[in-house]
Protein backbone atom coordinates (compact mmCIF):
# COMPACT_ATOMS: atom_id res chain seq x y z
CA UNK A 1 0.00 0.00 0.00
CA UNK A 2 1.13 3.58 -0.67
CA UNK A 3 0.48 6.79 1.25
CA UNK A 4 0.36 10.33 -0.14
CA UNK A 5 2.14 12.72 2.22
CA UNK A 6 1.26 16.40 1.86
CA UNK A 7 3.29 19.08 3.62
CA UNK A 8 1.69 22.53 3.80
CA UNK A 9 4.39 25.14 4.36
CA UNK A 10 5.06 28.87 3.93
CA UNK A 11 6.95 29.82 0.74
CA UNK A 12 10.15 30.71 2.55
CA UNK A 13 10.51 27.16 3.94
CA UNK A 14 9.78 25.10 0.82
CA UNK A 15 13.48 24.41 0.13
CA UNK A 16 13.82 23.08 3.69
CA UNK A 17 11.07 20.53 3.00
CA UNK A 18 12.63 19.51 -0.33
CA UNK A 19 16.05 19.07 1.31
CA UNK A 20 14.51 16.97 4.10
CA UNK A 21 12.71 14.74 1.57
CA UNK A 22 15.99 14.27 -0.32
CA UNK A 23 17.83 13.48 2.90
CA UNK A 24 15.14 10.90 3.71
CA UNK A 25 15.76 9.28 0.31
CA UNK A 26 12.79 10.63 -1.61
CA UNK A 27 13.51 11.80 -5.13
CA UNK A 28 9.99 12.31 -6.48
CA UNK A 29 7.60 15.03 -5.38
CA UNK A 30 5.49 17.83 -6.79
CA UNK A 31 4.55 21.29 -5.57
CA UNK A 32 1.33 23.20 -5.59
CA UNK A 33 1.06 26.88 -4.68
CA UNK A 34 -2.10 28.00 -2.92
CA UNK A 35 -3.74 30.81 -0.95
CA UNK A 36 -5.21 29.84 2.38
CA UNK A 37 -6.30 30.93 5.83
CA UNK A 38 -5.55 29.23 9.10
CA UNK A 39 -8.49 28.17 11.28
CA UNK A 40 -7.45 30.80 13.82
CA UNK A 41 -7.71 33.58 11.23
CA UNK A 42 -10.90 32.21 9.67
CA UNK A 43 -12.98 31.74 12.85
CA UNK A 44 -13.75 35.48 13.13
CA UNK A 45 -15.08 35.78 9.58
CA UNK A 46 -18.78 35.97 8.80
CA UNK A 47 -19.47 36.41 5.10
CA UNK A 48 -22.62 37.30 3.23
CA UNK A 49 -23.77 34.91 0.54
CA UNK A 50 -22.20 37.03 -2.17
CA UNK A 51 -19.70 34.93 -4.16
CA UNK A 52 -17.75 37.90 -5.52
CA UNK A 53 -17.42 39.50 -2.08
CA UNK A 54 -16.41 36.16 -0.55
CA UNK A 55 -13.69 35.51 -3.12
CA UNK A 56 -12.37 39.07 -2.79
CA UNK A 57 -12.30 38.83 1.01
CA UNK A 58 -10.42 35.55 0.93
CA UNK A 59 -7.93 36.93 -1.62
CA UNK A 60 -7.27 39.95 0.61
CA UNK A 61 -6.89 38.03 3.89
CA UNK A 62 -5.33 34.74 2.88
CA UNK A 63 -1.64 33.88 2.93
CA UNK A 64 0.42 32.24 0.18
CA UNK A 65 1.71 28.77 0.79
CA UNK A 66 3.07 25.67 -0.90
CA UNK A 67 1.98 22.05 -0.66
CA UNK A 68 4.79 19.57 -1.24
CA UNK A 69 3.36 16.16 -2.18
CA UNK A 70 5.06 12.79 -2.36
CA UNK A 71 4.03 9.15 -2.26
CA UNK A 72 5.76 6.64 0.03
CA UNK A 73 5.22 3.05 1.08
CA UNK A 74 2.72 3.03 3.94
CA UNK A 75 5.23 1.37 6.27
CA UNK A 76 7.58 4.38 5.84
CA UNK A 77 4.92 7.06 6.27
CA UNK A 78 5.16 7.48 10.04
CA UNK A 79 8.97 7.57 9.86
CA UNK A 80 8.79 10.31 7.23
CA UNK A 81 6.30 12.35 9.25
CA UNK A 82 8.50 12.14 12.36
CA UNK A 83 11.56 13.05 10.28
CA UNK A 84 9.78 16.09 8.85
CA UNK A 85 8.50 17.16 12.28
CA UNK A 86 12.05 17.09 13.66
CA UNK A 87 13.49 18.94 10.67
CA UNK A 88 10.77 21.61 10.71
CA UNK A 89 10.86 22.38 14.46
CA UNK A 90 10.00 26.01 15.08
CA UNK A 91 8.39 26.39 11.63
CA UNK A 92 4.64 26.49 10.99
CA UNK A 93 3.52 23.49 8.91
CA UNK A 94 0.74 20.95 8.42
CA UNK A 95 1.34 17.35 7.35
CA UNK A 96 -1.41 15.12 6.01
CA UNK A 97 -1.01 11.48 5.04
CA UNK A 98 -3.70 9.52 3.27
CA UNK A 99 -3.71 6.12 1.64
CA UNK A 100 -3.57 5.85 -2.12
CA UNK A 101 -5.80 3.18 -3.63
CA UNK A 102 -4.07 3.10 -7.01
CA UNK A 103 -1.32 4.77 -8.98
CA UNK A 104 -1.07 4.60 -12.74
CA UNK A 105 1.89 6.20 -14.48
CA UNK A 106 2.14 6.49 -18.21
CA UNK A 107 5.61 7.32 -19.51
CA UNK A 108 6.48 8.99 -22.79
Amino acid sequence: MKTMVKVFIDHEHVIKVINLLTEFGISGFYLYEYQGMSPRAWKNFRLKEDPDMTIETIKNHSEPGVIVNTVVRTDRCEQLIQFLEQGLKGIRFTIIGHQVRSIKVRGD
